[in-house]
């Protein structure tokens, strides 16, 4: 079967699983997300093995524990993230090595703040918002974006090597990727069409169209830095789980950040 056949079925399989749980939200919606969180965090800590820093399996326990804790107990945020940072802090302390354990620390929390506190972010959206559908919306223009953003580079892309991170990456491509959603909302808005209050659509086309793709960056440089292509081969055609959910990894947090400062200044 060719990469293209294997990305087409896999596709039909999980999408439909995906929007499924996104339209259900409430229970659906938090385990789909802990799932991300196990595979996620699973994938990192393998992605750094390779660079021979070597993170316990028990930090993976303790990010599922973080994210269903940030899920469920909103009032208690910052103490259990001062929590789980004093258990990293005193662990490094005891077991001391020189040459491994501060580097191993900030990667272990870098990991358990990225697979595990963020996508309890994404998830209250769903919660938060039951009957709007932001965070369906969310995600299916941040698949616009990936789309365009893919064709108008490959197609018209001139001006690369604008990053290390990923030198592929053509500026053509990324602005076309942000217009894109700005496209979308301006046309929903002269006809009249609302699927969302037009304040969170333009959070939701900034969120998809600028922050998505620098989502998709930010995990260009985890994997640069550990020397890999994919997160993993966990989904034949696709890599892995993190491979799929860059972009709406750090769309979805920004959008539950400027939610809740809108929520605020009304």
């Amino acid at each position: 079967m060719s990469e293209m056949a294997k990305r087409v079925l896999i596709s039909v399989i999980f999408i439909p699983m995906l929007v499924a749980a996104l339209y259900t939200g409430g229970l659906a919606l938090v385990l789909m997300f802990f799932l991300v969180v196990v595979l996620g965090s699973l994938e990192f800590f393998q992605m750094l093995r390779g660079q021979d820093i070597r993170i316990a399996p028990m930090w993976m326990a303790v990010n599922a524990a973080l994210y269903l804790a940030l899920v469920y107990i909103r009032s208690l945020d910052a103490v259990i993230m001062w929590i789980v940072f004093l258990a990293l802090l005193l662990i490094k302390m005891w077991r001391w090595k020189h040459n491994s354990n501060l580097v191993s620390g900030f990667a272990a929390f870098w990991g358990i703040f990225y697979t595990g506190v963020i996508p309890a972010l994404i998830v209250r959206i769903g919660l938060d918002y039951p009957h709007e559908y932001i965070l369906l919306t969310l995600i299916l223009m941040i698949w616009v974006v990936d789309s365009v953003a893919y064709f108008v580079g490959m197609s018209f892309g001139r001006h690369r090597d604008v990053t290390p991170i990923s030198p592929r990456k053509s500026i053509e491509g990324f602005i076309a990727g942000a217009l894109a959603p700005a496209l979308i909302v301006f046309i929903l808005s002269v006809s009249g069409f609302r699927i969302v209050p037009l304040s969170h659509l333009v959070l939701i086309a900034v969120a998809a169209g600028i922050i998505g793709q620098l989502g998709d960056l930010s995990e260009s440089m985890i994997k640069r830095f550990c020397g890999v292509k994919d997160s993993s081969n966990l989904i034949p055609g696709h890599g892995g789980i993190l491979d799929r959910v860059d972009s709406i990894l750090l769309a979805g947090s920004f959008l539950y950040c400027a939610l809740m400062i809108l929520e605020n200044v009304r």
